[in-house]
């Protein structure tokens, strides 16, 4: 199996959609936690630690069932 290292430009872009993920995380947290000042402790910061990773869940998953770039690859028999 020959692979070749990912190129500059390939790193970059990795780099760039990590931080957006993980911008988009920190935003989701601070936003439900404040905007749940009515509710309870304990729920307000379970809905604030559990949505942000789902969101980014179903955004990669949903990137990797409409591209198929995370698909298995075919094994020749």
């Amino acid at each position: 199996m020959d692979q070749t290292p990912p190129s500059a430009n390939q790193i970059l872009k990795v780099i760039f959609i990590g931080f957006g993920l993980a911008a988009l995380g920190i935003g989701l947290f601070l936003t439900l936690y404040l905007d749940l000042q009515g509710v309870e402790p304990l729920p307000r910061l379970l809905v604030s630690m559990c949505v942000p990773p789902l969101v980014i869940a179903v955004l990669v998953g949903g990137y990797a069932l409409v591209t198929g770039r995370f698909s298995p690859s075919k094994t020749e028999s």
